[in-house]
């Protein structure tokens, strides 16, 4: 009885609650999904699915909506990353930090490092480059800018020169650098007891201190290029005071120099012969301008070029000083390697001599000589584009170079029209270096075929002195090294003329010397551009010499360094100008 009675109530309890579960339905407007979704979360709080959930999506899924679910998928996938690297390509930046080691092969050994000694002696001024200051350097584009010098004025006859220096630089001993140091090194270079090269280019020229940090130079006459020979390095006066001059070049300074640059001096490595194989240097944590990123630099000396080129084939080296040209091909993963071609401050000519050659005199036929060259197509040939054509005795880069120069484009039938009617037989002479044979060797093929009758005398480098002094030749490929200034008095006022100056041409234009006189007396830099200018314009249209092109100077380093920008070097140590923005290491950062 009792447990008919409970099924009842059993029963009813169903019931009921079927009749209220239907009654809430239609008063709440309930449908089966709410329900369902009810249940499942339940179940399961978390709206987003988890992967063990997911696994489970193809039992509920047929084949075709599966395969859509992977291809939404797989959009989104690609649209996060490209959308990521786009916001890191604008947003992520690569800072360099200090660390790392350079190590850079040379050709040479260093003897003395030292500024009297140091210019244009190959490793020896590459390492007084960045271990000594100046009061004035080339930047990167052979511009004279300041170095220790922190200010300049220049008095109104052009005639002296009042230097400020930075205040507080050290030296890398930890004393300051003052006046009485730019003093010291200064009258050292006038001392003929130092012996030194860049006494000639100074003699004309006297130095006071006018303070700690002041001194005065004073000249004879004007001469606005003067900025250009203060760019030697300066050395201490309390440590080479006690040097005797006529033994300078024995000192031990020369090889552990103290000096107040970039980097300084650390350690150097000898072989059990005695031959100097490395030279380490260390940045100056001390120094007065930007810190360096490289932490050290290593120097490794070759005997030859070839020896070099191998080492950085097998990794031994970062870097190489220079890369003849004719070296390129040697090298084998050019990929990892970056060649920086810097123009060099030269001018590669073919100067006429008018006196050896009178049908030279006649200045139709050098024109129709200059039209019978295909400069570019040159170029192309031997360097493959690699070297820069020339216009005119001045550097393209510089500021006072002329865009607007007469040009004697490349026109074979017009040269050779008037060319085959001269029967003109020329000697062309050229020194035995480089790919100098080669020019000559073109040059004679594109004159032949306008009807020239072309003989090419080789001089060797010890017979080049003798010739290029004595005027030898009728015609001459040869280069002159301008300078960063625009000043090129030294090769073609007409004062030059003679065994004693460098004017090769014998040129002689009384406008031309005036302008060239103007411009190196007055320190306003856009009034000497104007003279240039015209000097320039001038010297073109009376063409008494075929400007053919500025070499390259090929500084190799390996990808792994940033931060080089040098464009011109007038020497090669002008390499380094930049050295403290060249860096291995990087942080990065995201901005936003």
């Amino acid at each position: 009885m009792n447990s008919i009675k409970n099924k009842i109530i059993s029963v009813w309890r169903r019931t009921k609650a079927s009749l209220s579960f239907f009654s809430y339905k239609k008063k709440h407007k309930v449908n089966q999904d709410d329900l369902d979704r009810k249940l499942v979360y339940n179940l399961s709080p978390r709206k987003i699915p988890n992967s063990e959930q997911i696994g489970h999506l193809s039992r509920f899924l047929n084949p075709n909506e599966f395969l859509l679910v992977k291809i939404c998928v797989l959009v989104v996938i690609i649209n996060v990353i490209y959308l990521g690297s786009v916001f890191l390509k604008k947003h992520l930046q690569y800072l360099p930090i200090q660390g790392g080691e350079y190590i850079e092969g040379v050709l040479g050994y260093p003897q003395t490092i030292n500024p009297l000694y140091a210019v244009n002696h190959g490793v020896d001024d590459d390492l007084a480059r960045l271990i000594y200051s100046s009061l004035f350097k080339f930047d990167n584009r052979g511009n004279i800018t300041n170095d220790l010098a922190d200010n300049l004025e220049i008095s109104a006859d052009y005639k002296e020169y009042i230097v400020k220096i930075k205040n507080n630089v050290k030296w890398h001993d930890g004393s300051l650098l003052t006046a009485d140091d730019v003093v010291f090194t200064f009258e050292s270079i006038q001392n003929p007891d130092f012996r030194s090269p860049l006494r000639a280019s100074l003699a004309a020229a006297s130095i006071q201190k006018v303070d700690d940090i002041t001194v005065k130079f004073t000249l004879s006459e004007p001469y606005s290029p003067f900025l250009e020979l203060l760019t030697f390095g300066i050395l201490p006066k309390n440590i080479w005071s006690n040097v005797n001059p006529t033994a300078a070049t024995l000192s031990d300074l020369n090889l552990k120099p103290i000096g107040s640059g970039p980097f300084k001096f650390k350690t150097l490595v000898k072989n059990k012969d005695g031959e100097l194989k490395e030279y380490n240097l260390i940045a100056n944590d001390d120094y007065y301008g930007k810190k360096a990123y490289l932490k050290s630099i290593v120097f490794k000396f070759f005997t030859d070029y070839e020896g070099a080129v191998k080492a950085l084939n097998d990794n031994e080296i970062t870097g190489l000083g220079y890369l003849p040209y004719d070296l390129r091909k040697d090298l084998l993963a050019k990929n990892s390697l970056r060649f920086n071609e810097l123009v060099q401050a030269r001018v590669i000519s073919i100067f006429f001599n008018t006196e050896k050659n009178k049908a030279l005199a006649n200045k139709d036929i050098r024109i129709a000589l200059a039209k019978s060259l295909d400069k570019e197509q040159l170029l192309s040939d031997v360097f493959s584009g690699v070297y820069q054509s020339a216009e005119g005795p001045i550097l393209k880069q510089n500021i006072a170079y002329n865009e607007a120069l007469i040009k004697y484009d490349y026109s074979p039938t017009e040269a050779a029209d008037f060319l085959q009617k001269q029967a003109l037989v020329v000697n062309l002479s050229v020194v035995d270096t480089g790919s100098n044979l080669l020019i000559a060797e073109k040059i004679k093929n594109y004159w032949e075929k306008s009807g020239v009758k072309v003989n090419i005398n080789i001089f060797s480098s010890e017979q080049a002195a003798s010739a290029v002094k004595s005027r030898n030749f009728e015609l001459l490929l040869y280069g002159e090294s301008v300078g960063g200034d625009p000043d090129v008095y030294a090769f073609w006022h007409s004062s030059q003329i003679g065994d004693k100056g460098l004017n090769l041409a014998n040129y002689n234009n009384q406008e031309a010397d005036k302008l060239l006189v103007e411009a190196r007396a007055i320190s306003d830099m856009n009034e000497r551009i104007i003279k240039y200018k015209k000097f320039q314009e001038i010297i073109t249209s009376d063409l008494p010499a075929i400007f053919l092109y500025s070499p390259i100077y090929t500084y190799v380093q390996g990808n792994n360094l940033s931060g080089f920008s040098g464009e011109v070097i007038v020497n090669p140590a002008d390499r380094f100008n930049d050295i403290s923005s060249w860096y291995l290491k990087t942080k990065t950062k995201i901005t936003w």
